[in-house]
C-alpha cells in the first residue's frame, strides 16, 4: 500500500544543513565503495562459475579486460557491474540518508580514485603481478590500459552501467528512510491497523452472507430461541388471553343471574293505592 510521505529528500537536506553537516557524508561514500568491490567479487565468481559448468570461456570476463569481451560477456560483466555499484550505492544514500544521488554518484568516483593509487603504487613494485591480479578480480584497474579501455564502446558501457548502479542504488537507500517515516505516522500500517482491518473484512463477510441465510431460512439455533421465547411469553399472558377470550355476558339472556340494581329493586315494588281502605 502506496503511503503519503510525510519527510522528503528537502526536509533531509535541511535537518543536514541545520545539523552543521554537508550533503556528501564521506564515510558512507567509503563504506559504499568497499560495499561495491565485495559485490562485484562475488557475483562475478558466481557468474563465471555458472558460465564454466555450460562450457562457456571466461576468460576474459575474470581478467577485468572489457575490450577482448563479446556481446554475450560484455553484457553480463554490464550486468554485474551495475549490480554492484548499485548494492554499493545503496549503502551510501542509507547510511548518508540525504542527497542519494550524490552520495551514489560519489561511490563510482571514489572507486576510480582508489584504483589510480592502487595502479600507481602496483607500477612502482617490482614483481606485483599476483596482487594486480586479485585486485582486478575485484573490479579495481591497476594499469593504464584499463583506462584506456574506457574510450572502447566496452569501456563506455560498464563506465555507464557503473554510473546508473551507483545513482539509482543511493536514491534507493536514501528513500527507504522516508518510506519508515511514512509508514511510521500512516494510519494504515501497524498492529492496529491491521486488527481494524480484520474486524471490517469480518463485518464485510458477514453482511455478503446475511442475504444467503435470509434465502436459506432461520437455523436451528435460531429456531430454538424462537421457541425459547414464545414459550416464556405464553405462560406469562396466559391469565390475560383466556379473560380476552371469554365472551362478553348477554344482558337480554335468562341463563345469568339478574342484577339487583337501585332501579331494578324501585321496578319489582308494587304501586300503592292513592285511595284509601274504607271497606274491609
Amino acid at each position: 500500500m502506496r503511503t503519503k510521505a510525510v519527510e522528503t529528500g528537502r526536509d533531509r537536506k535541511r535537518f543536514a544543513r541545520a545539523a552543521g553537516m554537508g550533503q556528501v557524508s564521506l564515510i558512507s561514500v567509503l563504506a559504499g565503495t568497499l560495499v561495491a568491490f565485495a559485490s562485484f567479487a562475488i557475483l562475478l565468481a558466481i557468474v563465471a562459475g555458472v558460465l564454466s559448468a555450460v562450457g562457456i570461456d571466461t576468460e576474459g570476463l575474470t581478467s577485468n579486460d572489457y575490450r577482448e569481451l563479446g556481446i554475450g560477456a560484455a553484457v553480463v560483466a554490464g550486468l554485474v557491474l551495475f549490480l554492484s555499484y548499485f548494492f554499493g550505492g545503496y549503502i551510501a544514500g542509507r547510511l548518508a540518508r540525504r542527497a542519494g544521488a550524490l552520495n551514489g554518484g560519489l561511490v563510482l568516483v571514489v572507486a576510480l580514485l582508489i584504483g589510480a593509487v592502487v595502479a600507481l603504487v602496483v607500477g612502482t613494485q617490482g614483481d606485483t603481478e599476483a596482487l594486480a591480479s586479485d585486485l582486478r578480480v575485484i573490479g579495481v584497474p591497476t594499469s593504464g590500459e584499463d583506462y584506456a579501455s574506457v574510450a572502447t564502446i566496452a569501456g563506455i558501457l560498464a563506465l555507464v552501467a557503473m554510473l546508473a548502479g551507483s545513482v539509482l542504488g543511493g536514491l534507493t537507500g536514501e528513500r527507504w528512510h522516508g518510506k519508515l517515516t511514512s509508514r511510521a505516522f500512516s494510519p494504515d500500517v501497524g498492529p492496529e491497523a491491521t486488527a481494524r482491518q480484520e474486524v471490517e473484512a469480518q463485518q464485510g463477510a458477514d453482511l455478503a452472507q446475511a442475504p444467503a441465510q435470509q434465502a436459506a431460512g432461520p437455523t436451528l439455533t435460531e429456531r430454538l430461541a424462537a421457541d425459547r421465547r414464545a414459550a416464556t411469553s405464553g405462560l406469562g399472558s396466559e391469565g390475560g388471553a383466556n379473560a380476552r377470550s371469554a365472551p362478553p355476558a348477554d344482558i337480554n339472556s335468562t341463563s345469568t343471574a339478574p342484577v339487583a340494581t337501585a332501579e331494578g329493586r324501585r321496578r319489582e315494588r308494587p304501586l300503592r293505592s292513592d285511595t284509601p281502605r274504607r271497606q274491609q
